[in-house]
């Protein structure tokens, strides 16, 4: 059987589209005789409104209102989706008795896991019966069950030899069945909804993939792979077609943003390769993360940590003066003056600029 794990950000399950694309993308991949874990961000925007509620819960106010923005937004997508009306029903009872629990009581670490999680129990929810719809094998799975962490509400750290055996006892159940999960969220041993840390879909994925001994990692993003800099950002950016695992830390370490920082380490100890892709152009070959170095030299890889004047600037690959002289090509009116080697990260210089 080829296993692999596909990974959809919250972009890329934004609108009932977006859904319907994600379910052309898991009928190919059936149709070519692999068997995916699909796991599945909350829709776009989503873990905004929800830590929105959370913050405003102590102090009773309109979060009421917020909610049913949250509720009615989901329900929307189903009614567009055309699924059974009474599909969200036992989430939505389930929310609004989390949120009436919360009501009055500190926005804690604890209160966070508990609500902000329901971003994607909604959105697999809606995947799930969508891809249901189109006469896919998939069943829905609980993260809360497979990904077992400690107490360490908003960045749990996973158990990750319990995860493994949950995970695979669940696929043995499931055979040639789609898995349909989320990303982002786990259970500690106590049964208490976690969290990974934001962003923490990517690193779920590499936790499935690690666990299930898949073939591949594939994270679908509205970029078509890795590129040398934020293209917001940095002028000059461009694709980079491979990486190795080693350098893909570092620039998710530096700041990059491309992927969660724990990452890299379960497809390390697995050796399974990553590939970061384009669901708006699916065809289209991304970006491959493995443990071979590329065959090529590497060009300067940028990230930004913050914003503005006061970002933080590093260069992930390169020499001191080529990264100055890279610099002051693509902003002239901001010259960089020095570099020095971050000791947190080694490899990686950061820029220094004269006041």
């Amino acid at each position: 059987m080829m296993r692999q794990v596909h990974k959809f950000g919250g972009a890329s399950v934004r609108d009932a589209q977006a859904v319907c694309n994600v379910g052309r993308i898991v009928d190919d991949l059936c149709t070519r005789g692999i068997h995916p874990i699909v796991v599945v961000s909350a829709m776009a925007k989503s873990t905004n409104a929800l830590e929105a509620i959370w913050s405003a819960l102590p102090y009773g106010g309109d979060w009421q209102g917020a909610c049913s923005a949250f509720l009615d937004f989901h329900a929307s997508v189903a009614a567009e989706l055309e699924l059974p009306t009474e599909l969200l029903d036992a989430d939505v009872a389930a929310f609004k008795a989390v949120a009436q629990r919360l009501t009055g009581q500190p926005a804690d670490d604890e209160a966070y896991d508990a609500l902000v999680g329901f971003g994607e129990r909604f959105s697999t929810r809606l995947v799930h019966a969508h891809l249901a719809q189109r006469g896919l094998r998939a069943v829905w799975q609980s993260a809360w069950q497979w990904v077992k962490t400690d107490a360490h509400h908003r960045a749990a750290v996973v158990d990750v030899p319990s995860t493994g055996t949950a995970v695979r006892a669940a696929l043995e159940r499931l055979g040639e069945d789609v898995a349909v999960t989320q990303g982002f969220v786990g259970g500690s041993a106590d049964g208490k909804p976690t969290t990974l840390g934001r962003e923490g879909s990517d690193y779920t994925g590499a936790l499935l993939a690690e666990a299930s001994g898949a073939e591949r990692l594939v994270v679908w993003k509205d970029v078509e792979g890795v590129m040398t800099g934020d293209p917001r950002r940095w002028p000059l950016a461009e694709k980079v077609n491979a990486l190795d695992h080693a350098t893909a830390e570092r620039m998710s370490r530096a700041g990059a943003g491309v992927l969660h920082p724990s990452t890299m380490a379960p497809l390390q100890r697995s050796g399974i390769p990553l590939e970061v892709r384009s669901f708006q152009h699916p065809d289209r070959a991304g970006t491959v993360i493995s443990g071979a170095q590329p065959d090529h030299p590497l060009p300067r890889l940028w990230a930004f940590e913050g914003a503005g004047d006061h970002a933080v600037v590093r260069c992930v690959t390169g020499s001191p003066q080529g990264v100055v002289e890279e610099w002051n090509r693509a902003f002239p009116e901001r010259p960089a003056d020095s570099t020095t080697a971050d000791p947190d990260i080694p490899g990686c210089f950061q820029l220094g600029f004269t006041p």
